[in-house]
């Protein structure tokens, strides 16, 4: 879906693609690729952080996913909307690992005059961090640029079946309908006057809640709208047609499949593959191999792990 093409005087409107997330360029360059090429470097940068336990990795991680939305032209401004679970996960992470650091007798305390706090699992807090936002990052990435189609295209590219590849669409469609609703439900509030900047806290959750009421109706009602429509389409479960043959694919004939996807491909599944055997089969990525980790270490003269 694009939006977007024409001029006012003499200043362009740039033509925009709706994504998952918000709009992109038509330009960008992300859509030079095939489909199953952005899913690849979803996985790729999705799986990857779960290999690496070295938090100055994952911070490069997240400063190349970041410089790949800025290459791929989305609008880095709309990133502030993720700030409230960035700062909910690192104070839910960081209260957990004070208040109840474990019992291990190995654990070095460090007294900070009116809390004692332990090195090893603060740090291993602080190296967990990391590679949950590394993952956030790529999945942000990934559905700033991408609708569920090529998401589909993507999937079928893979042959997945049928079945799984619908399941998982409309399953990433319903998420995208369901934060539609809940702002076109904000906004109404808000042309009727409410200011929940001035409500207390305790308001505010209420209010909250009260959301799921309409929320769960309109759920219903996109519900059977979707299973009516695929029923007017004549699809079916095994994605065949009624005469039992097999239903051409006409969304993945669209997307041509070139030498630049192949090659973007094959470095993705190679660095995915190098990577994971370093970590599984060296250990290169582990918490020891932390520049930050040997300094600390040093610097409080804990001994080696």
């Amino acid at each position: 879906m694009s939006v977007g093409n024409a001029e006012i005087g003499s200043t362009p409107i740039t033509r925009r693609r709706k994504t998952l997330l918000g709009y992109v360029p038509d330009e960008s360059p992300f859509y030079s690729f095939h489909p199953v090429t952005r899913l690849i470097l979803f996985l790729t940068l999705g799986v990857v952080p779960l290999f690496i336990y070295v938090p100055e990795v994952n911070i490069i991680l997240i400063l190349f996913n970041l410089l790949l939305l800025k290459w791929g032209r989305v609008d880095l401004s709309r990133l502030k909307i993720y700030m409230p679970i960035i700062f909910t996960v690192a104070i839910f992470m960081g209260t957990v690992v004070v208040l109840a650091p474990g019992k291990d007798p190995t654990y070095t305390p460090i007294d900070l005059g009116f809390i004692t706090i332990y090195y090893q699992p603060v740090f291993f807090a602080f190296a967990a961090y990391w590679r949950l936002m590394a993952m956030l990052f790529g999945t942000i990435l990934y559905f700033s640029i991408n609708r569920e189609r090529a998401i589909l295209v993507g999937l079928r590219t893979l042959r997945l079946p049928f079945i799984a590849s619908y399941v998982i669409g409309l399953s990433i469609r319903a998420a995208g309908m369901f934060m539609e609703d809940f702002r076109i439900i904000r906004e109404a509030e808000q042309a009727r006057g409410l200011d929940t900047s001035a409500m207390r806290l305790r308001d505010q959750v209420k209010l909250y809640m009260m959301y799921l009421i309409p929320l769960f109706s309109l759920s219903l009602r996109r519900a059977d709208e979707i299973s009516n429509a695929l029923f007017a389409r004549g699809y079916t479960l095994s994605g065949k047609v009624a005469t039992g043959g097999k239903r051409q694919d006409y969304i993945r004939a669209r997307y041509p499949f070139r030498q630049r996807d192949s090659i973007a491909i094959a470095v993705m599944v190679i660095l995915f593959v190098a990577i994971g055997v370093a970590q599984l089969g060296f250990g290169v990525f582990s918490l020891d191999h932390s520049p930050l980790n040997q300094f600390l270490r040093a610097w409080l003269n804990i001994p080696p792990a």
